[in-house]
């Protein structure tokens, strides 16, 4: 079987001793054109991994900017299939990039649980990430390794800021490829800068006995936040906010500036 991409690109960037850099791209905000457009924009500036939303109506994790991008793909598309049909093109559009789905259970429930795994494979998708899969339950997040492990699709495990001890060892036995850890609020729920507090969350986890990559992710928006990330631990950077925001308010040259800025950052 072939190597997973993440794992071949989370191995080339230890041995360059860098740092990865992954991006959000929503699927269908607002077309399918722009979709592709932003792909290539991406790709042309050195991202490692990409996290490719499927939208849904109540995305309770997500900020403003991310609920406002899948409103505005659901907007263009209510059908799932579409998006389904989508994953399969990127793939053939850009064969060689690591991909990570991004989707809400709901979502999955909806599509069907083995239709939705069974498109994944058909896209030969690299892995999914199941935004509030650690809150529907164990059980869940092993009904889908045992359904995408035998065909090289990682599910990814998310750490909440506030997370519970006993997800520690599904973590160190069932994580692969990398782990994707949310950043601390504040007292005021915010989270205006990279706190301090963030690094204990690494160290327990390192501590534990577990070495996949560590991303952090949530309010990432500048430079300095990467330097800070990095500099308590981790070993790359997930970024959706920021980029969707300057990708459909800003001209795209601000766009491509800011994507460069981040890769030169990590």
């Amino acid at each position: 079987m072939v190597k997973n991409r993440i794992t071949s690109r989370m191995q080339q960037i230890k041995i360059q001793g860098g740092k990865s850099l992954s991006v959000v791209i929503m699927i269908g905000d607002p077309d399918v054109e722009t979709t592709f457009e932003l792909m290539n924009i991406a790709v042309d500036n050195g991202v490692d991994v990409f996290e490719i939303g499927i939208p849904i109506g109540t995305p309770f994790l997500d900020s403003d900017v991310m609920r406002d991008s899948m409103q505005r793909a659901i907007e263009h598309s209510s059908d799932y299939d579409t998006y389904l049909d989508i994953l399969v093109k990127l793939r053939e559009s850009f064969p060689n990039v690591a991909f990570e789905v991004m989707i809400y259970h709901e979502t999955v429930m909806n599509i069907g649980f083995d239709k939705f795994c069974d498109s994944l494979i058909k896209a030969q998708m690299d892995s999914v990430l199941v935004a509030d899969g650690v809150f529907i339950g164990q059980d869940f997040l092993e009904q889908l390794d045992r359904k995408l492990l035998p065909n090289n699709i990682f599910p990814i495990r998310f750490v909440p800021e506030s997370y519970k001890k006993s997800q520690l060892e599904d973590l160190k036995q069932n994580a692969n490829g990398f782990i994707i850890v949310q950043t601390k609020t504040d007292e005021n729920g915010r989270r205006d800068k990279v706190l301090d507090d963030n690094k204990q969350t690494l160290d327990e986890l390192r501590y534990y006995g577990i070495d996949l990559p560590l991303i952090f992710a949530y309010g990432i928006k500048n430079q300095e936040d990467i330097h800070k990330c990095i500099s308590l631990g981790s070993d790359g950077v997930l970024i959706g906010t920021k980029l969707l925001d300057t990708a459909f308010n800003r001209p795209r040259n601000e766009y491509k500036y800011l994507l460069n800025q981040f890769r030169e950052a990590t």
